[in-house]
């Protein structure tokens, strides 16, 4: 009990220590960077939209100190809408980023870097703490070079217009999860295993959704409805699916070729069978739980706009045609990946320890 107490103590200090860090780091930065020390408003009003929707209106006059200007204060309006959808109501203590035009200083955004920071070492010291450290450099560094690796690809996607998007994302995919994988559990048969699981599902559960896509017409499916596409919608829809179903199937294999390669080294000797009961039975305490992540996090993403468009009046039918058409598309690809998973992942590992066994036994 006293080792995990302190053990959290460690982690809560490099917490705090990492939020005061970057509370006190404006000097790091060339744009002015302000700390808010009054706050008063002048005025407010109601409006009302053809809906019937309510909101407030008001106007901040805010008391700014430069924290990087040799401490200079500046007066700032700020407009605010009470339902802060646009907009900021700035307390005392809030610190700002800010854009000088000809002497004059407006608002760009909140500073938020402290937060961010402290999440980010409450993230990294519990990782190091709580898992080896080796795995640990190996996963953060698994997760650099994924995000190093996406941003490049949407580099190159923005840049070469000729770019063929769902082969060139393909590519990304099978990358990112070659890169996951190799890092966190090395290279050997069971990064392998897991690759090929995940390849192969992704790839028919993305085949399927095509197929049906094509022999129905796509008849219900508004890809128009994305949100800021610059592109032809469908091949980023179809981009966005692959990456998407990837990292669940990625989760559910790489689980089902633990357990059995953990039930290999315990008996080495085991008929096709057992390794293929057991991997069916690794999937199904895990199918649910993963199929249930998904939605929720489609949910939690759809929140705010399905919330608006009630607010404004529409019925459910139009939002579920306009707004979670796509998201309930995707969700229901991704579930049918988790389910393919679990009989070839099983399948695929079952017969790659019996063909193993067979040649060590030649």
């Amino acid at each position: 009990m006293k080792k995990q107490l302190g053990r959290l103590a460690i982690i809560a200090v490099v917490t705090i220590l990492a939020f005061f860090l970057a509370r006190f780091d404006s000097f790091l930065y060339a744009a002015p960077i302000g700390q808010v020390t009054a706050v008063k408003q002048t005025s407010q009003e109601t409006t009302t939209d053809e809906f019937g929707n309510q909101d407030g209106q008001f106007t901040q006059n805010l008391t700014v100190k430069l924290l990087n200007r040799s401490g200079q204060t500046v007066k700032i309006q700020n407009q605010v809408m009470a339902s802060q959808t646009m907009t900021t109501d700035y307390q005392v203590g809030d610190q700002i980023l800010l854009k000088e035009y000809s002497g004059s200083y407006q608002i760009d955004t909140i500073k938020r870097d402290s937060t961010l920071l402290a999440l980010i070492v409450l993230l990294v010291s519990a990782t190091v703490i709580y898992v080896r450290l080796k795995k640990t450099s190996f996963l953060l560094l698994s997760v650099v070079l994924n995000a190093a690796v996406f941003v490049l690809a949407l580099v190159v996607d923005v840049h070469v217009k000729s770019l063929p998007v769902i082969p060139w994302f393909s590519l990304v995919a099978v990358a990112l999860a070659a890169l996951s994988l190799f890092l966190v559990l090395g290279r050997g048969r069971q990064a392998h295993i897991t690759l090929a699981a995940t390849a192969i599902t992704t790839a028919l559960a993305v085949f399927v959704m095509w197929f049906v896509l094509l022999i129905t017409g796509g008849i219900g499916v508004h890809f128009e409805t994305m949100s800021f596409v610059t592109q032809v919608p469908a091949p980023i829809f179809y981009a966005q699916t692959i990456i998407g179903v990837l990292g669940a199937v990625m989760d559910e294999s790489a689980d089902i070729v633990a357990g059995l390669f953990g039930l290999h080294r315990e008996s080495p000797h085991r008929p096709f069978r057992d390794y293929w009961q057991a991997g069916l039975s690794v999937g199904r305490e895990i199918l649910g739980t993963l199929t249930n992540v998904l939605f929720m996090i489609f949910i939690a993403e759809t929140i705010p706009m399905v919330i608006l468009m009630l607010r404004n009046g529409n019925n459910w039918s139009y939002i579920l045609d306009q707004v979670m058409n796509l998201g309930i598309l995707q969700t229901v690809v991704s579930a049918l990946g988790i389910v393919w998973a679990v009989p070839l992942t099983a399948g695929l590992t079952a017969w790659k320890l019996r063909h193993q066994e067979e040649e060590v036994a030649k």
